[in-house]
């Protein structure tokens, strides 16, 4: 199981490091929570293993992720479309589910092994699925 103070320390030289070191207590513990649930249920686990890198990674950027998008992400519907001319008209769509951080996406796939990253050399990295 890992500690909301690993999170922090991830997170204290992430691009977002000032949205979360302003966050108050409360919901910095919120999220991480939320985020160790997506998380252990995308890799089907119980428990966050200290040891795995991709584990704690995939848990810091998703616990960020959802501390700056949750309102928008618990809405059911967006807005499509909006006609400001005259009397006005808004359209609604579903909203995708896609709600998971894409830089979590990315280090569960290195967790699952389904995303390699090879060195060719010092200038070319190799991406690949599957």
């Amino acid at each position: 199981m890992i500690e909301i103070s690993a999170v922090n320390e991830y997170l204290a030289l992430h691009l977002q490091a000032d949205f979360w070191t302003a966050l108050d207590s409360a919901k910095k513990e919120a999220a991480f929570k939320m985020a160790t649930n997506d998380v252990c249920a995308y890799l089907g686990i119980s428990g966050i293993d200290p040891l795995r890198i991709f584990q704690l990674c995939a848990v810091s950027e998703q616990a960020v992720f959802l501390a700056e998008h949750y309102d928008e992400l618990s809405s059911l519907e967006q807005v499509k479309s909006e006609k400001i001319d005259g009397v006005g008209s808004r359209e609604y769509q579903q909203r995708s589910f896609a709600n998971f951080s894409p830089r979590a996406i990315i280090f569960l796939e290195r967790e699952l092994g389904v995303l390699t990253i090879t060195e060719q050399d010092s200038e070319v990295l190799t991406i690949s699925r599957g």
